[in-house]
Formats: C-alpha cells, sequence, structure tokens
C-alpha cells in the first residue's frame, strides 16, 4: 500500500494492528492523541523518501518509557510536531522511549520500534499511525549509531486538544495558553470538561455546563443575566479558541454547546492570558475544527416542557487531497418552562473552512450565528417579611405571557497558523462579535412601601431597544524551542489588541402601572395588557481598548523540575464620548506570571505559582489622580497525578488570593472632594479582600468503561479592609457555598450487555444566605441527584434517557430581598436520539 491512498475502517485497522509483529518505517508526524473515527483516510510516505522532505536536524531527546500514547505524547510535546493517534488501537501498547541525539524522523522510529506502528502522511502537514508494513530493517528504523538517515522536518507544530470520540471525560492538553500545554505541568488547577462528558449529561448551553463544573458557582440577575463565580469572584469574561468575549450587558446568548470541542477552565489570576479581569478563572471554549474524514451526525431531543430539540453535524474534505476541510453545525432547539407562560425558541448555525495554503500553513475562517426569541423573566419570586419562603407553587411566573427578551449574537473569526522548520510556530488571529437585543418588553413586580400583605404588588411595564456591544480583537502569537546549554526550553511571545463598543439601550420603564395585584390570583394570559407606547431617544456609547504584549518561558532546569515565568504589558482605555468625566486610562500594566513544576515520578507531579490579574477602577485620590488598578494576587500550590496513559487525572490544590488596592474613602480630604467627587471623600487605594481554601478533583476512565468526574471545592473568603467598617470580617458573597461538591460517572457496560451505559450524579452545596434591609434570607444546605442511560443499538444509532432532580427536590438556586428568588429545576427527563453516518 506504499504511496498508495488509502481508506480503512477502524475494525480492518484493528485486525490489522493484531497482526503486526514488528518493525515500522517513519515518516513526518502529525501530533495528537485523539479520537477514533469511523474511517481513517491516509496517503503514506515512503520510509526511503522521507529525506527528500527537509535537511537534517539532530537533537537531544529525553523520552522516558512508558505506555504507546503517553511517550507519544511526551514526545509530541518536546519536539513541537502532531501525532494523530487512534487511543484504543494503541491502547495496552509500550514504548521503550528515546534517549540521545537524533533527528525528529530517527527519534520517532526509535520511540515506535516494535510497536507494530508507522506514520503516514494525511493531507499537508497531518500524519497519523497505522498498522506497520514489512520495511527493510536499518530504513525502518532510520537510525546508525544514534543518529538518524535522512532527516524528516516535521509539519505541524501544535498539539491537537480534540475529545470528540475518545469516549473519555479527561484530557491531556488545554489550549488556554496561547498554545497546547499539558495539564499536568500547568501549576494552577484545570478542568477539561470533555465532548463525551456534555453529551452523557445533556448539557446543551454554557449555563448547564458551568453548573456542573468544579469549583464554579452560577448566579442570577434575572432568568436571562447570569454570572458565574470561582473563588468568591466573578468570571466576567470567556474566550473562544483563546479570544475573549465580554459577557457583561443584556444581549449576551448562553453559548449552545452542539458547536463545541471542549470547555477549559483555569481557576487563579489568570492575567497573563486576557489582561483585565477578576482573579477568579479563565474560562476557554475550543470549538469544534473540520476534519480530512467525512462524518455526519443528527439528533433529536424530546424533554419536560414541551423540549424539541434538533442538531444536525457535517464535516469532512472539499477536494481531493483533504487540503481544504469544512464543517457545518446547525441547531433548532424550542422549549418551555416549568414556570407558566415561559418560553424559549432558539436557532444556530456555525460554519468553519480549513485550507492548507502550503505544507506548513493553515488558514481558518469561521461564522457562528445565534438567534435567541425567550419570554425573559426580569425579576422572579418574593419572600415573606421575615424573609422565610411564602412557598408558592414552582411553576408561579411574575410576568405575562406577551413577555420578550429576544436578541442575537454573531462571531466570525479568523487564523492563519505557520510551523516554521525550526519546531518554532506563528498564529495570528482575528474576530468580530456583534450581540445585539432586538426586543425587549418585561413586565415588573414591586412590593408597595409600608405594605403588611406580603402577596400584594405593584405591576408596571417597559420597552427598551438597542443595547448593542460590537467586540474585535486581533492577536499574534509565536511560540517554539531552544537549546540553553544541551537542554530544551519552550518560549512563547505575543501581542494582542482589543476594542469594545458598547451602545446602550433606549426606552420607557415603570409605565402603565396595575397596582394591588395579589401575585397568588396573577395569570400571565390575562394579568396585564400587552404595552402600545413608542420609544424614543438617543442611545450613549462607550468604547473600551485594551493592547498588550507578552511573553513567556518554560525552562527545563533539570529532568524533573520545569520553571515558568511570563509577564504581560497592558495598555487600557475605557471612553464615554457623552461624558468626558468618566474616561481614563491605564498605561504600561505590567502583570507577572511565576510557576514550577516537579515531576516526583511518571504519575505525579507538584507544582506552586504566583498569578496576577489588575481590575481597572473609576477613582481619584486627593490629587485628582486615577487611582491604580486593583489587583488580584493568586498563590497556589498542588499535587497532580495522571495514571492509565493519561487517561485519569487527578489534583489538589491548596490557593490564597488577595484581591488589593480597592478604593476607599481618604478621611483626609475634603467633603465634598471637588472637582471629581460632588459629595463625597476622595480615594485611596487601601481595600483588601481574601479568598482561601483547597479543592480535589478526579477525571477520566477509572476502570474500563468507567468515567468519573469529580471535584470538591472548600472555600473561606472575606474582607480584610473595606470602606464600610461593617464588612470586615464578613464574606464577599454570602450566595457562593462553603462546600461545594459535584459529580458524574457513567459505566460502558462489556459482554452481554454490551452496547449499554448507565451513569449518574450528584451537585451538592452547603448553605447560602443574602441579607438585605436587616432580613436575612437562606437557602440551607442541599443536594441534586441525576441520572442517565443510553443504549448503543448498532455502530450508528443510539438512544438516551436523562434525568435531572430525579428526588424532585424543592430549593431556591438564588435568594434574596425584593423579587429575586429562583425555583431550581423541578424534576425533567429528555431522550435524544443520535445517529452518525
Amino acid at each position: 500500500m506504499t504511496g498508495q491512498g488509502a481508506c480503512l475502517g477502524v475494525a480492518d485497522l484493528a485486525k490489522s494492528c493484531r497482526a503486526a509483529r514488528s518493525g515500522l518505517s517513519v515518516a513526518a508526524l502529525c501530533v495528537l492523541v485523539a479520537s477514533a473515527a469511523p474511517t481513517v483516510w491516509a496517503q503514506s510516505v515512503p520510509a526511503t523518501a522521507v529525506g527528500e522532505q527537509a535537511a537534517a536536524g539532530v537533537r537531544h531527546y529525553a523520552v522516558a518509557a512508558g505506555p504507546l500514547s503517553q511517550v507519544l505524547l511526551g514526545f509530541a510535546a518536546e519536539a513541537g510536531v502532531q501525532i494523530s493517534v487512534n487511543q484504543e488501537l494503541v491502547a495496552g501498547r509500550s514504548s521503550a522511549g528515546v534517549q540521545g541525539a537524533y533527528t525528529v524522523d530517527g527519534a520517532l522510529a526509535a520511540l515506535l520500534q516494535g510497536s507494530g506502528f508507522e506514520a503516514v502522511a494525511q493531507g499537508s502537514k497531518r500524519y497519523t499511525l497505522r498498522p506497520v508494513e514489512t520495511v527493510s530493517g536499518a530504513q525502518a528504523a532510520g537510525v546508525v549509531e544514534g543518529k538518524a538517515l535522512p532527516a524528516v522536518t516535521v509539519t505541524g507544530a501544535r498539539l491537537n486538544s480534540s475529545t470528540e470520540g475518545s469516549q473519555s471525560y479527561a484530557a491531556t492538553t488545554i489550549d488556554a495558553f496561547k498554545s497546547s500545554q499539558s495539564i499536568r505541568r500547568t501549576p494552577q488547577p484545570v478542568t477539561v470538561v470533555t465532548r463525551q462528558q456534555l453529551d452523557d449529561q445533556a448539557t446543551t448551553d454554557l449555563n448547564a455546563v458551568m453548573y456542573a463544573t468544579p469549583g464554579v458557582t452560577v448566579d442570577y440577575t434575572d432568568s436571562e443575566r447570569l454570572s458565574y463565580y470561582a473563588r468568591g469572584h466573578q468570571i466576567d469574561r470567556v474566550q473562544f479558541d483563546g479570544v475573549s468575549l465580554d459577557m457583561g450587558g443584556s444581549a449576551f446568548v448562553q453559548t449552545d454547546m452542539a458547536v463545541i470541542d471542549h470547555m477549559e477552565v483555569v481557576r487563579g489570576a489568570t492575567g497573563l492570558l486576557r489582561g483585565a479581569g477578576k482573579p477568579s478563572a479563565a474560562v476557554n471554549l475550543v470549538r469544534k475544527k473540520p476534519t480530512a474524514d467525512f462524518k455526519a451526525s443528527a439528533e433529536l431531543t424530546l424533554g419536560s416542557w414541551d423540549k424539541r430539540r434538533i442538531v444536525g453535524d457535517v464535516s469532512g474534505k472539499l477536494n481531493e487531497d483533504a487540503s481544504v476541510r469544512g464543517r457545518v453545525v446547525v441547531v433548532a432547539d424550542d422549549k418551555d418552562f416549568f414556570q407558566k407562560a415561559r418560553y424559549e425558541e432558539k436557532k444556530v448555525f456555525y460554519g468553519v473552512l480549513e485550507a492548507d495554503l502550503a505544507d506548513r500553513t493553515l488558514l481558518r475562517a469561521g461564522y457562528q450565528y445565534t438567534d435567541l426569541n425567550a419570554s425573559g423573566a426580569w425579576g422572579n419570586l418574593p419572600r415573606d417579611f421575615d424573609g422565610s419562603s411564602l412557598d408558592l407553587p414552582r411553576n408561579t411566573y411574575l410576568g405575562a405571557a406577551w413577555n420578550q427578551w429576544d436578541r442575537f449574537n454573531t462571531d466570525a473569526f479568523v487564523e492563519l497558523e505557520h510551523a516554521f522548520d525550526n519546531d518554532w510556530s506563528l498564529k495570528l488571529a482575528g474576530s468580530h462579535k456583534l450581540l445585539k437585543l432586538k426586543d425587549f418588553k418585561q413586565t415588573y413586580f414591586a412590593r408597595p412601601t409600608g405594605a403588611t400583605n406580603p402577596y400584594l404588588f405593584n405591576v408596571t411595564t417597559s420597552i427598551y431597544d438597542g443595547d448593542i456591544s460590537m467586540q474585535s480583537a486581533l492577536s499574534a502569537d509565536l511560540n517554539g524551542p531552544v537549546e540553553i546549554l544541551g537542554r530544551r526550553h519552550e518560549l512563547m511571545f505575543g501581542a494582542d489588541v482589543q476594542r469594545v463598543k458598547k451602545r446602550g439601550s433606549i426606552g420607557m420603564g415603570n409605565q402603565t402601572p396595575v397596582n394591588g395585584v395579589d401575585i397568588r390570583d396573577w395569570d400571565p394570559y390575562t394579568g396585564i395588557p400587552a404595552p402600545t407606547f413608542e420609544i424614543s431617544g438617543n442611545a450613549t456609547n462607550n468604547y473600551t481598548r485594551q493592547k498588550a504584549t507578552y511573553g513567556a518561558a518554560r525552562l527545563s532546569v533539570s529532568d524533573p523540575l520545569t520553571v515558568i515565568v511570563g509577564s504581560r504589558l497592558t495598555w487600557w482605555e475605557y471612553e464615554a464620548p457623552a461624558s468626558a468625566t468618566t474616561s481614563y486610562k491605564i498605561s504600561r500594566e505590567w502583570t507577572p506570571y511565576m510557576g514550577v513544576v516537579y515531576d516526583l515520578n511518571d504519575q505525579w507531579s507538584v507544582y506552586g505559582s504566583y498569578t496576577e490579574i489588575f481590575e481597572p477602577q473609576r477613582a481619584y485620590d486627593g490629587n485628582g489622580q486615577i487611582l491604580d488598578p486593583m489587583r488580584g494576587e493568586s498563590y497556589e500550590a498542588g499535587l497532580k497525578g495522571e495514571w492509565f496513559d493519561g487517561r485519569l487525572n487527578a489534583g489538589l490544590s491548596l490557593f490564597r488570593v488577595n484581591n488589593v488596592g480597592k478604593a476607599m474613602d481618604d478621611e483626609s480630604t475634603p467633603n465634598p472632594c471637588m472637582p471629581n467627587y460632588t459629595s463625597g471623600y476622595c480615594k485611596l487605594a487601601g481595600g483588601k479582600t481574601r479568598s482561601e481554601g483547597f479543592e480535589l478533583e478526579l477525571a477520566g476512565e477509572i476502570a474500563k468503561g468507567w468515567n468519573l468526574s469529580t471535584g470538591y471545592t472548600h472555600t473561606r473568603t472575606e474582607y480584610l479592609r473595606d470602606s464600610s467598617a461593617n464588612n470586615v470580617g464578613k464574606p464577599l458573597r454570602t450566595h457562593d457555598p462553603r462546600h461545594l461538591f459535584k459529580l458524574f460517572n457513567s459505566y460502558r457496560f462489556q459482554g452481554a450487555l454490551s452496547g449499554l451505559t448507565l451513569g449518574a450524579g450528584v451537585q451538592a452545596q452547603s448553605e447560602i444566605s443574602a441579607s438585605s434591609g436587616g432580613i436575612t434570607y437562606r437557602q440551607g444546605g442541599y443536594a441534586i441527584y441525576n441520572a442517565m442511560a443510553q443504549y448503543q443499538f448498532n455502530r450508528d444509532w443510539s438512544v438516551q434517557l436523562n434525568i435531572n432532580n430525579v428526588f424532585d427536590k424543592v430549593y431556591y438556586k438564588k435568594i434574596g430581598g425584593g423579587i429575586s428568588n429562583y425555583y431550581g429545576d423541578p424534576r425533567n427527563a429528555m431522550v435524544t436520539l443520535r445517529a452518525q453516518f
């Protein structure tokens, strides 16, 4: 088959693999431990031809012996190449590793010796492994006395972190740090929610995934504006393939997970990655990419409250040699809610193209459109005057059937990647995102002043339009290896520019009041007529701009010891043309990054890190100068482990996060402190808060067919210094539980029950509370249990049942004064039929 095109089914590959017994030939490699595909399209490279591809480049390698897929990952990271591996086919195989001076092809030949596999090219700069064919000894080995025969310059410089088809809850690499990095050797806690876990838990949007993610809590301003928190601080931005998106405002649509391969969460301060922000976590959503082989799938989901969801996903090559590839994902998702008269209608389109412009140059461009029409709930349920629950029915909806909260989001992006022949790579990326509120018509319930009946409320209507956010970003990243004193180190340099233009909404609020409404008798269909008044006005714009340069070095001090250092220099500016006094800027803000990782053995590593992030604040001191930004300082120490060929990961982290420099009253200044304050003192940067605790996490395959993802978080927060003396010693947020535990696991049966998968999970937390007007509202600790069952009829068809809140627990997922109380979802179920082609 050498030199000929081939299409091999997975079963054929497995059969050939079992029959293989000896040596292999080497070609240039693609590095990726990825999922098994239904078919693999390959173009082999004769071993005699490898020397024609590039000039020799001998360097020292030190890759320890171990399971074959783990050795390939280690070699990939060290050599900066890409290797596509079917994990199931290489399971149980081992490698002696490679030690000494080799070219890339020689080193690869040495570590693959006797494995039964050889490397083949799969289109431009993409390579995979296949069962070995008979090749003459020295030629197959590619090594003579520690040196390689004519060399290969390996195309491709990034590990691919794709999790599709892996059947695993574990990942070994992440893309959040501008290049693929080993999770075990990242000196911060990392959670990866794989495609398999997304499917098993039937988590279809970002909110559902974050709710199930260890260490993360979800808060509700109202039904449509959600906030995520980690370690007592808000996660104010989310990244798509490493490019940040500001989620603020009422126009953001929760990302549909049908277009996502996996989600990465790096907890702690992450200023090196994204510049300004809070010391909470970085969330990176990695989109699905085109595949060279044809694949298509369809899903139909039916569920409680008239849920109907259809997903189509088609991917494959667009020309004969697969140098142009494409993928399209479409979603139609309509559903009602357990609350009477609430609904949601969502449409999603995602398309992406890849083209190999040259052997080492890849162009990727894509577009995503999400349209959401929803009734929404601008506020929800009240509580009694003493803070106790009014025990209203869970289907109570304090809104009208005509309510609207309609919006759409678009995202156009382009990426250009080039791999140089010295193992360096360059990536240029650009994106433009648009978030727009289309139509906002809402009712609002307010308790009258001096009310004595807890059920009587006044109702008004509001209409708004506008609320547009346009976000553009450009970035350039260069990374690769250098050799110093005989050791290989990794460097990364980059620059980015971000611009956010926000247009405020226009409208009218608190119109057409209806007083004295008893909410026990409220009917969303007849309670109040839809507003007919017209709105007018001029919206105001504001701009946030950020540009930065950054760099990092991963220094291999010794075989077990790696030191990571980095820094970022940021210029940040906020401009509000209609109000010049609110405009301000920060210049040359320096953000350091320091970490150390020490490998105890092949399974365990210990780490420590100090990371920062900054948050600008518009506050002035007595001299009229803008205060320095608040600074989030994150201290970490932990232990990470991996077993079973990297299919099981564990982590323990001890953390402390100090947020310092928050504005406080400077009582030595006049009151009012003119000209910046018409009332109150000028400010000084004296505030300080702290959050600390520990995290435990385990993810992956703990036995054959048994996947598990679980995490426990203990967090304690407090004000150390604050303008309000009453806050000192109190928690930052009583909405966040001190104890948080999340678990989901599934088991794929073998033998007579082959095809059946059963799963179950729990999300448990301790008490939360809120205070308002001297009243404390509480929700005691609770646990919510979920279950899943799936049956795989054959290779192409499966059906899955998910049941959430199995025991129908009644609880509030958000509590507070006013009408800010939200029931958690009652027991609900959904059935999903999947087909693959």
